[in-house]
């Protein structure tokens, strides 16, 4: 692997030019059938099988007047059959005269010369290849996303059982109608675990109302326990968040009050592995502040991919302390302290935009992904902490203080082959006008989410001569570019439970698939401005002084695993873990 940096910048864009170049034309002796082209005489489907597909599918599948085939099977040229034909696994190559309804289900299906089906296709959970010369008289279906289905002892397909996301294990839902009102009861843990709060538990009432038949009417009403104690300088043992809301699936319009302990998030990293990271290891990636006060917001959607938000919040904004919960393996250390926040009254004005055509929202294989947010905000009370002039010049007190920020979300996810897919991010967030960031708006890079390579906070953008034991984030900017390659493996790593009545297959205890990951991740954090270290507020920095890394590891969809190595530096190799994916 090439060391210079610019010879990592090739290999990284390269794989961004591959992931948004077109799709390659296919030759004319064969047609590919492939969601992610614009369909023709085909309905193509790009989203995952909806849930009435797999019912569907199940259904032609089970139908005892079905012949069902598995694995690698053809029907030779000059053969004929008629009926409902039903292929579960591997590949199913036609060549002769079929007349009947075509099923097929996590396989490839293949039209050959010769080829005439009278019938219509369903092909879910592969790819419909058709050479020239084939003929098909019906409709077409494909979806290249998997079924989630599994082939019982006697020989049908059964629904494989979904796992429950760790965030759901320890929640609690009961719900029940009166009159034209839906109330649900819900109490949780609040996904998260932390230095602050310790486990927060969740709880309170969601009442809905259908006004119409498409408008709803919401009324969301939580309190949260903090179980953590005292220390942290809370305004309160208990924090709540009451959010009202009238929507359609085109526009909405709604209100929040809350009294919270937020994350600071310079690092995406969600609550739920921040909180298994605390809860296990001691280490809370995260920082965190009081915030008191209400918002309001509305949202359009003009068209399905594309949601546009106003908000305006006002917010008391207090900076906390970290106390000392409880950990599994660590307990002794101590917690990294909780860094002190620009404290004071802000008024914030937000402008969010998503244009998001992916197949599904956590574990997407197709699709488009972009958010955009703008925020300018105001404070007449700010209480800044002391920072050096090298990394932030005078803030105005007593008045006139006001920052613009924002945040840019690029993401492309093609699937090349049903079991080979090209993932592609670039993200950028800072300062771009007014008075410079608060302390709870700055930025950093290096860690598990950004820069896996290299230790969390790697770069700070703190000057020779500062020290903060809260290792706070004080970058005005960061940009950040990820690629990774995902292919699918079979493994079957365990065993199958099996059912006490009926004989039925069970749920599989282990590992029956995983994601093969190769990862690549390339970005700077920095300074802007005329002063040393820094780089005009009109500039990114030059490209040789980007950091990158590399990395391999197995997503099972549950849990990932990884190993990351950072391009300069001396770093050494880094195992890691996700609870989901990484973008």
């Amino acid at each position: 692997m090439p060391s210079h940096p610019m010879s990592r910048l090739r290999l990284l864009l390269a794989g961004l030019a591959l992931i948004m170049a077109p799709a390659l034309q296919a030759q004319d002796s064969v047609i590919v059938i492939d969601p992610d082209a614009p369909p023709g005489d085909s309905t193509v489907v790009e989203g995952g099988p909806p849930s009435e597909v797999v019912d569907e599918l199940i259904a032609a599948y089970n139908d005892s007047a079905a012949t069902r085939t598995q694995g690698d099977v053809t029907f030779p040229e000059g053969s004929s059959f008629t009926g409902r034909l039903a292929h579960f696994r591997g590949s199913l190559r036609l060549a002769g005269r079929i007349s009947g309804p075509v099923t097929v289900v996590n396989a490839t299906l293949y039209l050959l010369p010769g080829a005439e089906v009278n019938g219509d296709i369903l092909v879910v959970g592969g790819r419909l290849i058709r050479s020239a010369g084939a003929r098909h008289d019906g409709a077409e279906r494909i979806f290249w996303d998997a079924a989630p289905v599994l082939r019982s002892p006697e020989g049908t397909l059964e629904v494989r059982d979904r796992r429950r996301p760790l965030g759901d294990l320890a929640a609690a839902r009961a719900s029940f109608q009166t009159g034209k009102v839906r109330t649900t009861l819900s109490l949780a843990t609040g996904g998260t675990y932390n230095r602050v709060e310790g486990l927060p538990i969740v709880f309170g009432p969601l009442f809905e109302l259908r006004l119409t038949e498409g408008t709803r009417a919401r009324l969301d009403m939580r309190g949260v326990l903090r179980t953590a104690g005292g220390g942290a300088h809370l305004s309160s043992d208990f924090g709540y968040s009451i959010r009202g809301e009238i929507r359609s699936s085109s526009a909405g319009i709604g209100g929040r009050v809350y009294g919270e302990v937020a994350a600071i998030e310079d690092q995406p990293l969600s609550a739920a592995e921040s909180g298994w990271s605390a809860f296990l290891l001691q280490r809370d990636y995260h920082d965190y502040f009081e915030r008191l006060g209400g918002e309001g917001y509305a949202w359009v959607r003009p068209v399905r991919p594309v949601r546009l938000e106003v908000s305006l919040r006002r917010d008391h904004e207090r900076s906390v302390r970290a106390t000392d919960p409880w950990s599994l393996l660590r307990n002794s250390d101590r917690w990294r302290r909780n860094p002190l926040i620009d404290d004071g009254h802000y008024f914030i004005a937000g402008v969010d935009l998503t244009f998001d055509t992916r197949n599904h929202r956590d574990m997407p294989s197709t699709g488009w992904y972009f958010k955009a947010r703008y925020e300018h905000g105001t404070s007449d009370d700010v209480t800044p902490i002391s920072l050096p002039i090298t990394i932030r010049p005078p803030v105005p007190v007593g008045g006139g203080y006001g920052f613009d920020k924002l945040s840019l979300d690029f993401r492309r996810y093609s699937r090349l082959t049903p079991s080979l897919r090209l993932n592609a991010r670039l993200r950028a967030v800072g300062w771009v006008g007014g008075d410079r960031l608060p302390v709870q708006r700055r930025v950093s890079l290096g860690g598990t989410d950004l820069l896996p390579g290299y230790d969390f906070r790697a770069f700070t953008c703190a000057q020779p001569g500062y020290s903060d034991p809260a290792d706070p984030a004080l970058c005005d900017r960061s940009i950040m570019t990820q690629v990774e390659v995902r292919t699918r493996l079979g493994l079957n790593l365990g065993y199958r439970l099996r059912e006490k009545e009926g004989g039925r297959t069970g749920r599989f205890i282990g590992i029956e698939e995983a994601d093969l990951v190769f990862l690549g991740d390339f970005g700077k954090a920095w300074l802007a401005g005329d002063g040393p270290g820094q780089v005009p507020v009109n500039r990114i920095p030059s490209l040789d002084e980007w950091e990158a890394d590399i990395g391999v590891g197995l997503d099972t969809g549950v849990i990932g695993l990884y190993l990351a190595k950072a391009l300069s530096g001396g770093e050494p190799v880094k195992l890691f873990a996700r609870l989901q994916r990484r973008f």
